[in-house]
Formats: C-alpha cells, structure tokens, sequence
C-alpha cells in the first residue's frame, strides 16, 4: 500500500445502508474498490477510478449518502503523490463529484483545492474545474508557468466570460506560443466572431508549419481526454470558427492543400483533402 489512506476507517463506514448515485452500483461495492485503489497505488487500472464515477449524482442533485462517506478516502487517494497517473482520474472523478452535487458546502470542497497547486502539471490540469471562482483561475494564471496547464487555464478562464478573462485573451493574442497564440484566437471567437477571420493569415501560418506540430500536440488537452489534440483537431476547429463566413470556409482546404505542397506536409494535405471533400458534400 502507497497511500496513507486508513483503511481500518473505511472498514469502519456503514456501506451496507448508504446508497450510490446508480441503481446498478451498490453502495457495499465502493470500499472494495477504494481498497484496491489504495492498494495497488500507482498500478492500480483506471477502469476501478470509473467504477467510482456512480458516487456522482445528477445536476442539482445532492450527493448520495455513499459519495458523502466516500470523499474521505478520495481526497486521500488522489492527493497522495505516491498514486502516480492514477491520480489523474481521481482528481476529474472528484471535480465532477464536487461541482455536481447540489449540498455539496466549500469545507466539503476545501480539501481538493491543494490539487490546484500540485507537482504534477497533469494533475493540476485535472484539477482546474476545482476553482471555486473567477478569482481564483486569474490568481493561477499569473503564477502558472508550464504551457499545457496555461493552455488549460486559458480555456476556463474564457469559459467564465469575465473582465478579467476577457482581457487576459487580448494579452495572449500577441505570445509567441504559438498553441497559447491559437487557443487564444479559438477562445475569443464566442465573444468575437470575427476574430478568427482577423487572424487567419497568422493561423494559417502557425498551422501549416510541420516544425511547429510537436508544440501544438504536447501541450493542448481537452477535458477528460488523456491524450492531448493534435494540430488536425485544430485545423477542423478552426475551420469551424469560419461558419459564419461560408467563402472563406470554402477556401480554408485549399490554403492547406497550398501550404502541403510548399512543405511537402502529408499529413496536412490528407486532412486538407478529407476537409474539402466534406465541404463538398
């Protein structure tokens, strides 16, 4: 066992008369799982971290009885750093645990807030949906140097549609990242839809550079997907952004087929053909 988690305490709950948020999943079956989660440590099989995603309830549901007897250990769990990538999960299982239920207070939430800060770039990326407010996602942002959980920031921060928010994507609209350049463009279109339009020459420019791929695809994660995109998701979301003007949607597959003969770029121009056949049909 790597975690300090006290099983003698988990031992020690009313599983039997407590219920889970699923028919399906007994309440009996969550200390079972924790055990061999505590047990296994940084071995343990994500499959047993989803098991425990039937302690979530529905929106504005409170949480069920077993989920209140459950957040003890999952706190435990997920802070121990011996856990290793098994943390991860246990961090996005009680994010979504956290903002779901509905009698849910900030003491009961007070104890996931160290994950914001954690080592691990992983985890803390995990771990944004833990910010209590607004505030809080600005206060990370100035302080929050490695690129992937910027990125990551800068998407929730936009999701706020603060002030604060919106003024922070007018500043990363000049870096040099160039995924903090694009993620920025993407993330303004809501509030500005002719952005993108305004800066399609230097997307296109960022995009269709093979040299710059591997800086798109290490750092852009997509909540609860463990892989990050790679730089053809986001040629097909910036063609997306460009609905709204159909001409130079049109015209977007063969800027990249261009681009894939200037580079002998592959990969660009099988995802440049695949996106003008879509658009053509």
């Amino acid at each position: 066992m790597t975690t300090e988690m006290p099983l003698t305490e988990l031992d020690a709950a009313p599983w039997e008369g407590l219920e889970t948020a699923h028919w399906s999943s007994p309440a009996t079956m969550v200390p079972r799982v924790l055990r061999r989660l505590a047990l296994a440590g940084p071995g343990a099989p994500a499959e047993d971290c989803a098991l425990l995603h039937c302690l979530v309830p529905r929106p504005g549901r409170p949480a069920p009885s077993a989920a209140r007897a459950a957040l003890p250990f999952l706190l435990a769990l997920a802070t121990d750093p011996e856990m290793g990538a098994t943390r991860v999960p246990l961090t996005v299982l009680l994010a979504r645990l956290l903002n779901t239920a509905a009698d849910l207070t900030e003491r009961d939430r007070s104890g996931a807030l160290p994950l914001l800060a954690d080592p691990d770039p992983a985890v803390r990326r995990a771990a944004l949906p833990l910010a209590p407010d607004p505030a809080t996602l600005l206060g990370l942002w100035r302080t929050e140097t490695e690129p992937s959980v910027r990125l990551a920031l800068l998407r929730a921060l936009a999701a706020t549609g603060t002030t604060g928010a919106r003024a922070v994507l007018a500043e990363t609209l000049t870096e040099e990242h160039p995924a903090l350049y694009v993620a920025a463009v993407h993330a303004s279109a809501p509030f500005d839809p002719d952005l993108p339009v305004r800066h399609l020459g230097r997307l296109l420019t960022l995009l269709t550079d093979p040299a710059l791929r591997p800086r798109f695809e290490n750092v852009w994660y997509a909540p609860h997907r463990p892989d990050p995109l790679t730089r053809e998701h986001l040629l097909w979301a910036t063609y997306g952004l460009l609905a709204h003007h159909p001409d130079l949607q049109g015209a977007f597959p063969g800027e990249l087929l261009a681009a894939a003969d200037r580079t002998g770029d592959g990969a660009l121009r099988r995802e440049a053909e695949l996106m003008a056949r879509h658009h053509a049909g």
